[in-house]
C-alpha cells in the first residue's frame, strides 16, 4: 500500500480485511494506493485505486437440459481488474477503522455467478471444458 502513513491511517491488512467483507468475499483486494481527499476529526476520505481479483471462477448458465444445466466459465478468479473508488475511514490505529469503499469503478465488471464443486457435480456441464464433447 501506498499512500498516507500517519496514526489515522488504516493498514494494508485492515483495509483488505475490510473490503473483502463488504463484497462477501466476492472481491478480494490485491493492492491499493489511497491518497488523502478531506478530514473531519477521525473521518478520513480518500481518494482510492489498484488492484482487485474475484474470490472465485464465475460461471454462466447457456442451457438447461433435463437433468443437466450448462454453463460456460465467463471468469478467472485471480484474473487482475483496475479499480478506483471513495474510501471513507473513521476511526485510527488506538481505536480500530471502519472504512467503507463506494463509488467503485473497475476496468472490467466480472460477470457470472460461482458455483461450487461445478467440476464434479453431476448436474453441471462446463461448455469447453474437459469432457465436453
Amino acid at each position: 500500500m501506498s499512500g498516507c502513513g500517519d496514526d489515522n491511517t488504516p493498514t494494508e491488512k485492515v483495509l483488505k480485511e475490510q473490503f473483502s467483507n463488504q463484497f462477501h468475499g466476492r472481491l478480494i483486494l490485491d493492492s491499493i494506493d489511497i491518497k488523502e481527499t478531506s478530514v473531519d476529526g477521525n473521518k478520513r476520505t480518500y481518494a482510492a485505486d489498484g488492484l482487485l481479483s474475484t474470490g472465485y471462477d464465475l460461471y454462466t448458465p447457456v442451457a438447461s437440459l433435463t437433468d443437466y444445466i450448462v454453463v460456460q466459465k465467463s471468469w478467472d478468479k485471480g484474473k487482475d481488474i483496475k479499480f478506483s473508488a471513495t474510501l471513507n475511514s473513521l476511526g485510527n490505529k488506538d481505536t480500530g477503522w471502519k472504512t467503507i469503499f463506494s463509488s467503485l469503478q473497475m476496468s472490467e465488471t466480472p460477470k457470472g455467478n460461482p458455483i461450487p464443486n461445478v467440476e464434479i457435480d453431476g448436474k453441471y456441464i462446463i461448455m469447453d471444458g474437459a469432457g465436453f464433447d
